[in-house]
């Protein structure tokens, strides 16, 4: 045997023989408290038991740190968990600290620019809505109140509302508290509530939701802001923009995005990030990770069919398409002036797609009404746009072999919110999604219209 052969055969042997090498992959979420104290983990677990992972290990490094560490035969996963707040996680990924960011708001346009080699971080690949929450406006269980209008909250939260007795309430100091200045949740409450005003001096800040939650509920006078799922033992409040209807921050107020402070929680990844990344992000804005969500109380992107009490300050035609009907959990929102959809109701137009080609909803007839805001060019013109964007959502759903039964642009009528607000412009444009007929069943949610 020649010399050639002999260490060709020694080297297939050897191949047979050798183990294949351990492979150790790591992911790092660094950002939202709202994301990273209990949802981030949660997901990480499912993510790592439908992979074949088992969970081996865990420690909590410092507060709001968490590190997890699985295996799988000779493979290692471990997953480091920093929730510090939103804008930390930002400066981690841009300065690749971090995989993932966990945010509790949109990045800013400031943030897009300011990202360099991460990419374009609000493009639909790289912008990824993994939740949908509501600020909820808590207060003691014992509190009378019932529901404020925004200029309600924003004065009892700057402090120009020092008494309980200015709402017509017994007598006491309001005490405030709120979240940190790197949170997330506080960014959407200033830029939704605050309007560019202080928050009080007095208030009491914290970075954990859970302890703010707590410290308001065994506080009679005192009021605060949490995320929907860490309103805890506390009591929420309808909200309202003035001489609007007060919606409560529930599953399904908060799924339309109708409840004038629901928002989303987001996944921002690196545009060269690597592919446990991805794979993490595919599962979390996937059918199992969505399930996870719902499992920690936050609002999923799952379509569901729910029937409503009929809305009583609408138009007769809006009456006509939708009594009788069921309304579907999710709205489609556009930017100003334009029929063009954003990155999660680019997503939504697949998962509707998912729900009425499901055998159980077969039959169902889809009912698509359009809206535009009210500072949108003038009545006429507006009815135009909301005719485009309705037609628009149809054509995208012809893709996906769906036919819409009905469409119909309203213009500027149906308002859910303040026009005189970017945000409340944003909420009414709008196409919402409706169904007429037998399957798709419902769940008892309903609107809270005190």
């Amino acid at each position: 045997m020649d010399r050639k052969y002999m260490s060709l055969l020694l080297f297939a042997l050897f191949a047979v023989v050798t183990p294949a090498r351990a492979e150790e992959q790591a992911l790092r979420l660094h950002g939202s408290n709202t994301i990273g104290q209990k949802l981030a983990p949660a997901m990480v677990r499912a993510f790592a038991s439908a992979n074949g992972y088992a969970h081996v290990d865990e420690a909590k490094p410092a507060a709001d740190e968490l590190t997890l560490r699985f295996v799988r035969g000779d493979d290692v996963l471990n997953v480091e968990i920093q929730a510090h707040g939103t804008g930390t996680g930002y400066g981690d990924l841009v300065a690749n600290r971090a995989d993932l960011w966990m945010a509790s708001r949109p990045v800013s346009a400031a943030e897009v620019s300011g990202a360099g080699g991460v990419g374009a971080l609000d493009a639909p690949a790289q912008e990824h809505v993994i939740a949908l929450d509501g600020l909820a406006v808590i207060v003691n269980p014992r509190n009378p109140l019932a529901k404020l209008d925004k200029t309600q909250v924003r004065a009892l939260f700057t402090g120009r509302v020092r008494d309980w007795s200015a709402l017509g309430l017994p007598a006491g100091p309001v005490r405030v508290y709120a979240r940190d200045e790197k949170s997330g949740t506080f960014d959407t409450f200033k830029t939704l509530v605050l309007e560019g005003e202080p928050l009080a001096t007095s208030a009491k800040r914290f970075e954990s939701t859970d302890a703010l939650a707590s410290a308001v509920a065994t506080d009679a006078l005192g009021i605060g802001f949490v995320g929907l799922a860490g309103v805890g033992a506390a009591k929420p409040l309808a909200i309202a923009d003035p001489g609007m209807r007060a919606l409560a921050p529930t599953r399904l107020t908060v799924a339309t995005e109708d409840y004038i402070l629901s928002r989303r929680l987001y996944l921002y990844q690196r545009a060269d990030a690597d592919m446990v990344a991805q794979q993490f992000v595919a599962f979390a804005i996937g059918a199992r990770g969505q399930r996870v969500v719902e499992d920690i109380g936050f609002v999923s992107q799952d379509v569901q069919a729910l029937a409503l009490d009929p809305r009583t300050d609408v138009s007769d035609e809006y009456l006509s398409l939708t009594t009788g009907a069921r309304r579907l959990s999710l709205n489609f929102r556009f930017g100003s002036g334009m029929a063009l959809l954003d990155s999660k109701a680019l997503r939504d137009v697949d998962r509707l797609g998912r729900f009425l080609h499901r055998d159980e909803n077969e039959g169902l007839q889809l009912v698509l009404i359009g809206f535009a805001d009210g500072n949108e060019t003038n009545p006429y013109q507006a009815l135009s746009l909301s005719n485009d964007r309705v037609d628009f959502v149809a054509l995208q759903l012809v893709g996906h072999g769906v036919g819409a039964a009905r469409v119909r642009g309203m213009g500027h009528a149906g308002r859910v919110a303040d026009d005189a607000t970017a945000a409340g412009r944003q909420r009414n444009r709008r196409v919402e999604a409706w169904v007429r007929g037998a399957g798709a069943t419902t769940r008892p949610l309903a609107e809270s219209n005190d």
